[in-house]
């Protein structure tokens, strides 16, 4: 199912998400225009070899080399990589980021992308897979969102056969679903047999559980509604 709407979408404009769809649209681009996309993310991406292996790149890759778990957040691999991830953000960010305030909810964000990137890293250690796109950082608002708002609902496009049904669902079914299969799926790599699919599913699993608990944390001492 893909989500396109909360029911709470209409408010406060959200600047830090704007700003933060703004920066991966911009560094998006500049990986476009490069020339050697492949080249521009090896030197900006997550590689979990590097990091365990204290192997640090020669520049423009960032010194030291552990702020890649940053700057990979704003890479993607394609047009579908970035749109899919960028209609999440604007589907669950909004709302947060108006209960958080705008820095807290960037500085929410940006730590929920670096636990996904340390989760992943630490789930493959020795992978020389570049790890890149905003996944782990927009799972974390979505593990912040199911906590503080199960109940709302969610405006989906769900496909059931081949025809798409516009339905409205609750947020813990639609979060808890997207979740329940990055659990399952990222577990079954640690199967030798299993397909991989390059997907790196822990920095989802990473991502989201830090949302969840940093916010459901925060949620015992404050009672501010949007």
């Amino acid at each position: 199912m893909i989500p396109y709407r909360d029911e709470r979408s209409a408010g406060r404009f959200a600047a830090g998400v704007w700003l933060i769809i703004a920066a991966n649209v911009y560094c998006f681009y500049r990986e476009l225009v490069s020339g050697a996309p492949a080249h521009a993310i090896s030197e900006f991406a997550l590689v979990p070899f590097n990091v365990t292996h204290h192997i640090q790149l020669a520049p423009p890759s960032p010194h030291p080399y552990l702020l890649t778990l940053i700057t990979s957040m704003f890479l993607h691999g394609g047009f579908a990589h970035i749109f899919f991830n960028m209609l999440f953000l604007a589907v669950f960010g909004p709302r947060m980021e108006r209960r958080m305030g705008t820095f807290a909810f960037v500085a929410f964000y940006l730590l929920c992308g670096i636990a996904g990137g340390v989760a992943q890293t630490l789930a493959a250690p020795g992978s020389h897979i570049p790890e890149i796109g905003a996944s782990g950082a927009i799972a974390g608002v979505m593990g912040a969102y199911i906590v503080t708002y199960p109940r709302s609902t969610i405006d989906t496009i769900t496909p059931i056969g081949c025809f798409p049904l516009l339905l409205r669902l609750p947020a813990i079914v639609v979060i808890g679903i997207w979740a329940a299969l990055q659990f399952f799926l990222g577990f079954d790599t640690f199967d030798a047999n299993a397909n991989q699919g390059g997907v790196a599913y822990f920095a989802h699993i990473g991502g989201f559980s830090c949302g969840a608990i940093v916010q459901g944390i925060s949620g015992l001492f404050s009672r501010r509604s949007d």
